[in-house]
């Protein structure tokens, strides 16, 4: 059985990605999206996945929220081109929560005779405005938004109408709002299901609340075809609360007050509901994963290159642990300089062996590990030496940046680790202005044509590999972002951020290199300070 999913998005960007993933790890196959003229870096995520090879992508530039003529178009293809035995059709802000296994096992148990399902819909309540997470930390809705409606209304009191599922049919209708379906005119009969349920979130801040409003108010009135009826609610707080200057006020009301919030739970109207933040805070599937790695399409968006010498398997394990726990898929590029591991062979990365070591503490290996991936497709590469581990939103930081603010170097803060793993606080010489750490560094595509200074810089110089790259990066003139979020977990093996953090160094550090050393031959050599 082959699943698809149908998408009709607009300037979805906080939610988009949060989507797509959830789906995919929940049964769905292959995704045909519809992006109608976003700005906000929504169609670039997507595009991420076209990479992956798990999604279509359709542009629609037209603003007349033509909802039930486009997602017809999308389904007749997945009927006719992609194969697809069921077809969900699903707006970006909403999630298809099976109950029991996932949506394909429970597609699968239909009976034959039913040719479509009903599933319901139940709303989840709006942040207060004072609680909204910033800008720089997109994607964070699920945190914030833990309130569900047991049974939600529309806007004229009447229960919020279900969502449409069904078997793939030729000559396929898909009604305006995607809450129906025939064939040659006449209705497909859609069983009601509590097999499924969609989580719906439709409004999580009062930004995202305007400009949806205003963009749907005004594509509906681009279209003089389409009844009034349909889009009511936006037409009328958009003409009554955009207009009129108090859409604020009708936000907070939807966020109901702390004492309503309270009595409703009480009564059980309100329910506390935190499944789809769970599944979304938590490690990335490994079935995300393999689909991300093992299609015959490019690998995905980014890699996180490796390089490793004689670190133990415990400590290599740690490392790797964390890039297939990124919420955001990865390629995980592990190059041996010159003294393989064969357990590294069985997982889920790709594993380079160079035949000799090269003696420049990673710096070769990193170089070749980036081309390996950068020859596979990868828009966007990012390091982490093996004694490090990442955050789980590392990389989908560092991406959301990229796509906010068109940086071609991103970079994070760093969170200093004993030798035995635990953390003794947060890096005090990070500095945006002077000094990444290489775990702590993404180089998007057009910032490749650096990478070879890897292995052109003085072989004095690769003991300070990370300051001499940043100095390349500051001088070449390309836009950088940088995150201050801790989220790379570095494990001290020298004396120096030990005295840094005011702590004795542990036994077993290495001896502090002669960096004065390094410095003044740099400098000698007619290059500016570090």
């Amino acid at each position: 059985m082959r699943l698809i999913l149908t998408l009709l998005c607009r300037n979805e960007i906080d939610i988009i990605e949060s989507m797509i993933r959830f789906h995919l790890g929940h049964g769905v196959d292959f995704i045909v999206a519809m992006d109608n003229a976003s700005n906000d870096g929504t169609r670039d995520c997507l595009q991420q996945f076209v990479q992956s090879g798990k999604l279509l992508l359709i542009d629609q530039p037209e603003l007349t929220h033509d909802q039930g003529i486009w997602v017809t178009a999308m389904a007749r293809m997945a009927t006719e081109e992609l194969a697809a035995d069921w077809l969900i059709h699903s707006d970006a802000d909403e999630f298809w929560w099976p109950l029991n296994g996932d949506l394909k096992a429970t597609l699968q148990a239909v009976p034959p005779d039913v040719q479509a399902l009903t599933v319901g819909r139940t709303n989840f309540l709006p942040p207060p405005q004072d609680s909204c997470l910033e800008g720089s930390e997109l994607g964070g809705f699920h945190q914030l938004q833990l309130l569900r409606e047991r049974h939600s209304l529309n806007s004229l009191g009447q229960p919020l109408p279900g969502k449409i599922c069904h078997r793939a049919l030729p000559g396929i209708s898909i009604s305006d709002g995607n809450h129906g379906a025939a064939v040659a005119g006449q209705a497909l009969g859609a069983l009601e299901t509590t097999e499924i349920e969609i989580l719906h979130f439709p409004v999580r801040s009062l930004a995202q609340f305007s400009a949806k409003i205003s963009h749907g108010a005004q594509a509906l009135a681009n279209n003089p075809s389409l009844s009034p009826q349909v889009g009511a609610t936006w037409r009328q707080v958009y003409r009554e609360h955009v207009l009129g200057g108090t859409i604020g006020t009708y936000y907070d009301n939807l966020c109901l007050t702390p004492l309503e919030r309270t009595r409703m739970l009480e009564e059980g109207s309100l329910l506390h509901d935190s499944r789809l933040h769970n599944w979304l805070a938590g490690p990335l599937p490994s079935a995300v994963f393999a689909a991300a790695v093992t299609t015959g399409q490019p690998s995905p968006l980014v890699a996180v290159i490796t390089p490793y010498y004689e670190e133990s398997l415990d400590l290599l394990w740690q490392c790797h642990r964390s890039v297939l726990d990124q919420d955001f898929p990865c390629l995980h590029v592990l190059v041996a300089d010159g003294k393989p591991q064969a357990a590294l062979d069985a997982w889920q990365a790709h594993h380079v062996v160079l035949p000799k070591a090269h003696g420049d503490v990673g710096s070769t290996p990193r170089l070749i590990g980036s081309y390996h991936a950068i020859g596979l497709g990868v828009e966007a590469v990012a390091f982490l030496d093996a004694d490090n581990w990442l955050h789980p939103g590392h990389i989908s930081g560092l991406m959301r940046a990229r796509a906010a603010s068109g940086a071609a170097f991103l970079s994070s803060s760093r969170m200093l680790c004993r030798l035995d793993g635990s953390v003794m606080g947060r890096c005090p010489l990070i500095d945006p202005e002077r000094f990444i750490d290489t775990s702590c560094m993404l180089f998007a595509k057009e910032a490749f044509p650096l990478l070879h200074h890897w292995v052109l810089m003085p072989d004095y110089g690769h003991p300070i590999s990370d300051r001499i790259m940043f100095h390349h990066v500051r001088e070449s003139g390309i836009k950088c972002h940088h995150l201050d979020e801790p989220s790379v977990f570095y494990r001290c093996g020298k004396p120096g951020l030990y005295w840094d953090m005011g702590e004795d160094p542990p036994a077993g550090v290495s001896a502090r290199p002669d960096y004065e050393t390094i410095f003044q031959s740099w400098i000698a050599d007619g290059n500016p300070p570090l």
